[in-house]
């Protein structure tokens, strides 16, 4: 019988951070980097969840842009170019744009990046 473990608080609240933004775009850049500082890129849900993110990272970006500028007359989710390459979530403009080094995204999402973003 296999043992079913409690999903940890970090991919929690990034599946939320995902599946609710139209509610609320909550900052997916750092609930993301939260998975990450715990160690668990590679869980299932977060995967799962990255794909999610990037099938609809467009859709994601125009509606926060729109949210924060209501609410905060700012955009928060600018990319971080202190951030290194390798953490991608904090590229998710370029990423949408299709000026990405694909090289750089995890694998998982590379046939998604290809399809959806990258300029021929």
């Amino acid at each position: 019988m296999a043992v079913k473990t409690k999903t940890p608080l970090a991919v929690r609240m990034y599946q939320t951070a995902v599946w609710d933004f139209k509610e609320q775009p909550y900052p997916i850049p750092q609930e993301r980097e939260n998975v990450h500082r715990e160690g668990l890129d590679s869980d299932e849900l977060v995967v799962a969840h990255d794909r999610i993110l990037l099938h609809h990272l467009r859709e994601y970006l125009d509606f926060a842009k729109k949210y924060y500028q209501k609410t905060l007359n700012s955009d928060p989710l600018q990319d971080d170019p202190s951030q290194p390459l390798e953490k991608w979530w904090w590229h998710l403009n370029r990423i949408a744009r299709g000026e990405f080094p694909e090289d750089k995204l995890p694998q998982h999402l590379r046939e998604i990046y290809r399809e959806k973003y990258l300029k021929k």
